[in-house]
């Protein structure tokens, strides 16, 4: 990492938030004409007692996402991305603070806690499903692996096939290290293949605690969507990172997908979101023959959606854990040099 990179992300942030806080950024930042929609990501937002099994990167807190959708409901317009979509494929301008709010993974606070505050507010979502792990009410990988550790009963992870490592879980900057080796493994892992390697991780923490069903199931998917403004969208089968795999395999993960919400929800999901954000101009292409009409994934720009956009290419940013930098990051003065200091 170069010494500018490594000043702009130790500085950066905080440079960013003095210069919201204080009106530089609303006096230098802000452009004239259609700013765009913004749209949020969210994956849990769980109570505190749940919260205490989910990894933090994937988290909001439940008083936190309450506040964030009031100040949503007072000082933005949220509309559903079936609206966003229909807007695009007109080649309409969309209006600056409009927002459209996506969650990831199927987690069940979504119906538990989610869904009466986003019914309270009157404001719509859409739910990206990984179908594999709703049919097996099965919890997150990453949070059977949070949970591991964080439950441990052993002071060293021996962890690594082709090199393999010694990590201490005493110290905290190892522990942390091996947190992210084993998640980075996990992560581009077949599902075959993450399955044996959780139970490796599982074998050699041997952790006092197990986390308890944190995914929505079927019958909860229903109610979730019949109860609540909720559409639904795929995210693969075993939330796969379908960069890892080939394009038939990638086709399978996508109809399978496609075929299982269609069969236990009665309607065929009309939207996408690549897990982990990561997709290919080829795996984009398969897309449209399965009737999707937009996707979300990383490195498509923005985060400001506009018509310039392709809607098989659209940009989200992930909503932030705390109030004040969640309003910062919708303000349309935050663009350009502004929101590369956050980064």
């Amino acid at each position: 990492m170069g010494i500018k990179s490594m000043l702009r992300r130790r500085f950066g942030p905080g440079l960013q938030h003095i210069a919201w806080r204080t009106g530089v950024m609303a006096m230098t930042g802000r452009s004239r004409g259609q700013a765009g929609a913004i749209v949020l990501m969210y994956h849990s937002v769980a109570d505190r007692e749940e919260a205490a099994w989910i990894d933090p990167s994937n988290h909001v807190a439940a008083d936190v996402f309450e506040q964030q959708m009031k100040w949503l409901a007072e000082h933005r317009k949220v509309i559903s991305l079936a609206r966003l979509v229909e807007i695009l494929r007109d080649g309409g301008d969309v209006e600056e603070g409009t927002i459209v709010i996506t969650f990831d993974d199927g987690y069940r606070d979504n119906l538990t806690v989610a869904a009466p505050i986003l019914q309270r507010f009157g404001l719509p979502a859409t739910l990206f499903l990984p179908t594999g792990y709703i049919d097996r009410g099965e919890t997150q990988w990453v949070d059977q692996a949070y949970t591991a550790f964080q439950h441990r009963s052993v002071v060293l992870l021996h962890w690594g096939e082709r090199v393999t490592r010694e990590y201490s879980l005493e110290d905290p900057a190892s522990r942390e290290q091996a947190y992210q080796a084993v998640c980075e493994d996990l992560l581009v892992a077949g599902p075959d293949e993450r399955r044996r390697k959780l139970r490796d991780l599982l074998n050699q923490l041997r952790p006092s605690a197990v986390p308890p069903r944190l995914t929505l199931t079927w019958d909860e998917v229903n109610e979730l969507t019949g109860t609540a403004p909720f559409s639904l969208g795929g995210h693969t089968v075993e939330h796969t990172d379908l960069t890892t795999v080939s394009l038939d395999a990638a086709r399978d993960e996508l109809a399978v997908c496609k075929g299982r919400i269609e069969e236990m929800t009665g309607s065929a999901p009309r939207y996408f979101s690549f897990c982990y954000g990561r997709n290919s101009g080829a795996l984009r292409a398969l897309l449209p023959e399965l009737g999707i009409e937009a996707a979300f994934g990383s490195g498509a720009g923005g985060p400001f959606v506009t018509a310039a956009h392709d809607p098989l290419y659209l940009p989200r940013i992930a909503a932030q854990a705390d109030l004040s930098r969640f309003q910062m990051s919708l303000d349309p003065a935050n663009r350009g040099a502004w929101r590369r200091l956050g980064r």
